[in-house]
């Protein structure tokens, strides 16, 4: 699912996979069975209104965001989409494993919520829900946002996202995802206070932070994507200087680092499964942004985000059972800033990992490798029994028997 200044369905989003506007359409190919276009008096711009109408002048919006951001692209057509209908193409927060082993629960849309989708080529879905005029301008403001990033070539990390032997992680996933949220955001708060009653983005955001730790998770970028974007320019007109020098990590993103500022910390993880049932399927890197959302599954948030904030860099290896494909296990390894930071960081892990393993669905082992290393052992109960985690601070060795 992607860009949205909803915010209430947006926790249907993946939190492990660059989720968003650079991602899925939500399903369905563009119609054109009933295009209706709605010309403001006076607008320099046409906006295709299509399979619908909408209760806004799309032109007149479209002007005014424009402008706010200096920029003069052609609008692409917004298409009318009950996603009510549509909600069997739409993501699920635990379609994915590790989502589920880590804590976060399924959430349902609430669909009388306005919502939109923003495709890298601009195109944009716009669901009105039972939203007010006001509301759906809002939304439709913030996807006009994400067209004219797309348009303006805004994202300077798209390029290489396309080519095919790309691999990003998902700390890099979510840095993505909160600088192209982030600037919606601020643009579309930018927007509300001028020209709109009721609440802006970053409010809404911020009661969301307030809900379940999949709801947290989801809008996580959004909160801190718009703070760090807040902290850098003083005009929506500005937004792409935001792109030119941006942070490499969710941990520089949360704390407002500059990319120079507290890069990753060295970490080597060698794994060895050979002579048992089990294969290595890879590694990803997730980032402080996860590993303070997984931990607040189980912990309180100020304990979590305190714990998480120690991070200087982490690696996750994944394993699956031969031949079996709904058998898995990981090992997700961390290297704390100093030993001080890794101390925090344990109790809190070995907390959550025994909540995680009083849940009965999946095992969980906690291991201080070293001063500043920790490990998490978790997943099918047959792996979590057999893997050993041993090494020094910066290198580490995983390995798994039958």
């Amino acid at each position: 699912m992607s860009s949205a200044s909803r915010l209430a369905p947006v926790a249907l989003a993946l939190l492990l996979v660059l989720a968003g506007c650079g991602g899925s359409t939500g399903g369905g190919t563009p119609t054109n069975d009933s295009t209706v276009t709605t010309t403001a008096p006076g607008s320099q711009y046409d906006v295709p209104v299509e399979n619908g109408t909408l209760p806004v002048d799309a032109n007149r919006t479209y002007a005014r965001v424009t402008s706010l951001m200096g920029t003069d692209v052609d609008p692409r057509p917004v298409e009318v989409r009950n996603w009510s209908e549509w909600r069997e193409n739409l993501p699920r927060v635990a379609a994915a494993p590790i989502n589920d082993a880590l804590g976060y629960e399924n959430v349902s849309a609430d669909w009388s919520e306005p919502t939109g989708l923003t495709l890298p080529t601009g195109y944009v879905y716009l669901h009105p829900g039972e939203g007010s005029p006001d509301e759906i301008e809002r939304v439709l403001a913030h996807e006009f946002v994400h067209s004219v990033q797309f348009q303006g070539n805004m994202f300077p990390w798209l390029d290489r996202l396309r080519t095919q032997d790309a691999r990003t992680t998902t700390d890099e996933a979510k840095v993505y995802r909160s600088l192209q949220e982030g600037g919606a955001v601020y643009v579309t708060d930018a927007y509300t206070e001028r020209y709109l009653d009721g609440r802006n983005d970053s409010a809404v955001a911020r009661e969301y932070m307030d809900e379940s730790p999949t709801h947290w998770s989801a809008l996580a970028p959004y909160y801190f994507g718009n703070r760090y974007v807040a902290d850098r320019i003083d005009s929506p007109a500005n937004l792409s200087v935001v792109y030119e020098d941006r942070p490499v990590t969710t941990e520089q993103l949360i704390h407002n680092y500059t990319r120079a500022e507290e890069p990753p910390a060295a970490l080597t993880v060698e794994t060895n499964a050979t002579g048992s049932d089990w294969e290595y399927e890879g590694n990803n890197t997730l980032g402080e942004m996860t590993t303070r959302g997984a931990l607040g599954t189980e912990l309180n948030r100020s304990r979590a985000a305190a714990a998480a904030a120690g991070w200087g860099t982490d690696e996750l290896t994944i394993f699956s059972r031969t031949g079996e494909d709904d058998r898995f296990g990981w090992a997700w390894v961390h290297r704390w800033d100093d030993a001080s930071e890794a101390d925090e960081a344990a109790a809190a892990l070995e907390a959550y990992a025994d909540r995680r393993d009083e849940s009965g669905t999946y095992d969980f082992a906690f291991t201080r490798v070293d001063e500043g290393t920790t490990a998490l052992v978790f997943g099918d109960p047959a792996l979590v029994a057999n893997a050993t985690v041993s090494g020094t601070t910066g290198n580490v060795s995983v390995a798994v028997g039958s």
